[in-house]
């Protein structure tokens, strides 16, 4: 039993009676009226589209749903999100947010976790979820939190030590990992773990695509609010593509082994980022803005993420499989494969080999069946606590960052015991003012 199933059995032991979770702690004391069929209060963290898209899959998710309030670093976006969805005629009697439950800021968080809500989605920037997630967890609340859960070591922890604090306080955690919540997925791992394909010997996993989103200059911004407003791009932010997007696929890697590989090894680096003309000429306009007319260190607004991290993870058992993320133009992939001594899997609806096996059972969409149990958990009592595995899984694609920023092979204790890196500046630190901005990694960086 892998430390991520161990801490769930400990979870729904500690979480089997109601009365029982609410009796840990005086702040949780209106969690039980979360229970049965009565109304879940709900807070959105984050108005962007991933935001306002969860916001609508936990509505769709329960009738019992009611929107309370809203959070965002930026006014503008708590408020367009709130006329937003009181506009829409399915959601108009479930949406009832006063003025005084809007709240933006640095510290809007803060103020999110002290309000009466039972659930608070989570959709920020992942930078900052460790202490979002801790904050609200401390004040009682359920959560919902997008992928990835930090984007580096110390956040990893964090999540961990709030995991573990929601456990023992009979509160749900469920990230945005939806793959895990798919009917197809889930019964083709059952199989899987029972043997189907024989002992699990290596496989592959992807996440390739051809570019994203970059923002140019917002009149208004501080330099360091403007890079927030541009987060994917920033590694201290985003935790670059290996953790944003392709952690997807790594977690279903580490689904297969139940747990998280042993050993970490990796290559990669930064081409079309460096050449892309458009987003380099909105990264020149974006520093005269800020410098009084200079392009002068111009490049520290093209980013510092890579475009392109190949990394190999050694499991427990001496499996090997291979991750390939990245953006580059015209290419795309999206998948993954498992190999066993008895077959292989494409790790979605089907086996090959000594056990064939196609799912034919129904069909759900991930994103909106996690909110579906997720719900289903905290009016039950037995709620579902996701937060160490997705912490696992989030560390897994920093190990493999770290590996290849490094040019260094390093196993899993290190990384989760010894490494000291903490990329994120401490709450009072972060403010409206200048950017921060870090050296492109070289590829033969310190380890730390």
């Amino acid at each position: 039993m892998t430390a991520s199933d161990k801490d769930k059995s400990k979870q729904k032991k500690i979480a089997a009676t109601a009365g029982g979770a609410a009796a840990l702690a005086g702040s949780v004391a209106h969690v039980v009226h979360a229970q049965g069929t009565g109304k879940i209060k709900v807070g959105l963290l984050g108005c962007g589209g991933r935001g306002n898209g969860a916001l609508r899959q936990n509505l769709n998710a329960d009738p019992g749903i009611e929107v309370i309030a809203l959070a965002d670093l930026f006014e503008d976006k708590v408020r367009k999100t709130r006329d937003r969805i009181a506009g829409e005629e399915q959601f108009k009697d479930r949406v009832k947010i006063d003025d005084d439950h809007l709240f933006w800021g640095f510290d809007c968080h803060e103020k999110l976790a002290q309000c009466e809500a039972d659930l608070l989605l989570m959709a920020t920037a992942p930078a900052f979820r460790g202490r979002q997630m801790m904050a609200a967890i401390k004040a009682g609340k359920h959560i919902f939190t997008e992928k990835p859960v930090a984007t580096d070591v110390a956040g990893c922890r964090e999540v961990m030590e709030a995991s573990k604090l929601a456990g023992e306080k009979g509160l749900a955690i469920v990230c945005g990992t939806q793959r895990r919540h798919e009917f197809s997925r889930v019964e083709l791992m059952k199989r899987i773990h029972d043997g189907a394909i024989g002992d699990l010997v290596g496989g592959q996993c992807y996440w390739y695509g051809g570019g994203i989103w970059y923002r140019g200059y917002k009149e208004g911004l501080s330099e360091l609010e403007w890079q927030c407003e541009n987060w994917y791009h920033f590694t201290w932010l985003s935790g670059d593509q290996i953790c944003e997007q392709h952690i997807h696929n790594i977690d279903i890697m580490n689904w297969c082994f139940n747990g998280p590989p042993a050993k970490f090894t990796a290559v990669g680096g930064r081409a079309w980022r460096s050449y892309n003309d458009s987003q380099i000429n909105s990264a020149r306009e974006v520093c005269r803005k800020y410098n009084n007319g200079s392009e002068d260190n111009w490049e520290k607004y093209n980013g510092d993420i890579w475009d392109h991290i190949f990394a190999e993870f050694e499991y427990p058992n001496g499996a090997r499989c291979l991750s390939f993320s990245g953006h580059s133009p015209g290419t795309e992939r999206y998948d993954e494969k498992i190999v066993g001594t008895k077959g292989t899997s494409n790790c979605n609806n089907n086996i090959t080999g000594e056990n064939a096996w196609q799912y034919n059972g129904p069909s759900v969409n991930g994103m909106d069946q996690e909110h579906i149990d997720l719900v289903k958990s905290i009016r039950s009592g037995n709620v579902l606590n996701e937060g160490q595995r997705i912490a696992e899984s989030t560390l897994t694609a920093i190990g493999a960052r770290i590996s290849a920023c490094t040019g260094r092979s390093f196993n899993w204790s290190w990384l989760l015991n010894a490494s000291k890196q903490d990329l994120v500046p401490k709450q009072e630190d972060i403010k409206p003012g200048p950017g921060i901005f870090h050296n492109i990694a070289t590829g033969c960086d310190p380890l730390v």
